[in-house]
């Protein structure tokens, strides 16, 4: 039974070494492709670079690019396969980039190859490049190759930071859906690094408009149901500097009639922290006085925000998603008509428990 039981265990052994020398010889033999920038270059002409790494001796990454040119509408792995000494493999791409031109004409039949790829995870990212794709990707950006450091930028920036959540499938519902229109962050270069910038709005597959960074707080609280530790800062109508920072924010919506001419309530309650605040003096009165000028502000800024949105006819917030879960008379064209008239009524409700530094 001994004897048995070690020969098991030595022919697993033996299957097992096998199997990862398997592993590691399929995985020298194939160019694993971490990011790809689109760039146009003319009317039907784009500029495909691919980023991969190169795994130096010393165990460090360098990032290695090679860029091809084609029409809009082909597919790019056999022109990436012409230049690499190794076979393209698209299952470990981290980030697709497309220019800010490209993403003005329309950026669905590049995205349509992608999601007919099995091999593409749901969860990589997209997103909007400000600059040349080709002089971006070959700069080298910290110690891993630049499309893990990109996806990480954006992983971050949702985790802790003012993003909304976004990836590849976030964008293609909101892209094929009636009731909303999709977004992706901007990334622009910056000296020696690269940053999210904005974020870019699209009606259908093209981008028609962007938000600032300091609008990231509120796109971010009205888009998603719940949100916290972002932190925001505003100047008070007596020119002082107040920074926030939102402990949990809740979203509710008021639609009393569905697909009517009616207002629509957005309640947005907050608990929040000062961090840092202009004035010395910090009472009980001036706390509550704080708490109704971040109101205020919230208030106009987010009705603000909502107007530009139904001026350029784009409801990047999703709210006819909430029209439609709420009527069985959902009708895509009458939303489009009622949309960019209607009242849209921001109530905010928020209450500081604490404070950080005074200055």
């Amino acid at each position: 039974m001994r004897v048995h039981a070690f020969l098991l265990i030595l022919m697993s052994t033996f299957l097992l070494t096998g199997c990862i020398n398997l592993q590691q010889r399929v995985l020298d033999d194939v160019q694993l492709i971490t990011a790809l920038g689109y760039a146009e270059l003319d009317e039907d002409i784009i500029e495909i670079t691919a980023v991969y790494p190169d795994f130096q001796p010393d165990k460090s990454v360098k990032s290695k690019i090679f860029t091809v040119q084609d029409t809009m509408a082909k597919e790019i792995q056999n022109d990436i396969n012409l230049q690499s000494e190794k076979p393209y493999v698209a299952g470990k791409i981290e980030v697709i980039l497309y220019d800010k031109n490209l993403s003005e004409r329309g950026i669905s039949k590049l995205l349509d190859q992608f999601i007919r790829n099995p091999s593409i995870g749901s969860k990589i990212y997209l997103g909007i490049l400000e600059g040349n794709p080709k002089e971006i990707l070959s700069k080298q950006y910290g110690k891993i190759d630049n499309g893990l450091f990109l996806s990480n930028l954006i992983e971050q920036n949702i985790e802790t930071g003012l993003l909304p959540k976004t990836n590849f499938h976030l964008f293609n519902y909101a892209l094929y859906s009636d009731g909303m229109d999709a977004w992706l962050p901007i990334i622009k270069q910056k000296e020696d690094t690269v940053n999210i910038s904005g974020i870019g709005l699209f009606k259908d597959d093209k981008l028609v408009d962007t938000l600032r960074e300091d609008d990231f707080f509120l796109f971010k609280a009205l888009l998603e149901h719940k949100s916290n530790h972002e932190t925001f800062s505003i100047r008070l109508p007596e020119n002082e500097e107040l920074s926030i920072f939102n402990i949990s924010s809740k979203r509710k919506y008021n639609i009393s009639q569905p697909m009517k001419p009616s207002e629509i309530i957005i309640t947005l309650k907050m608990k929040a922290i000062i961090r840092e605040y202009s004035d010395k003096h910090l009472t009980g009165n001036k706390i509550h006085k704080l708490e109704k000028d971040v109101e205020k502000y919230l208030k106009e800024t987010s009705e603000e925000m909502i107007r530009k949105f139904q001026e350029h006819h784009i409801d990047p917030l999703g709210m006819g998603e909430q029209i439609r879960s709420r009527t069985r008379k959902w009708d895509k064209d009458k939303w489009y008509e009622l949309y960019p008239n209607l009242q849209v009524t921001i109530k905010p409700e928020v209450t500081i428990i604490g404070s950080g530094i005074i200055e």
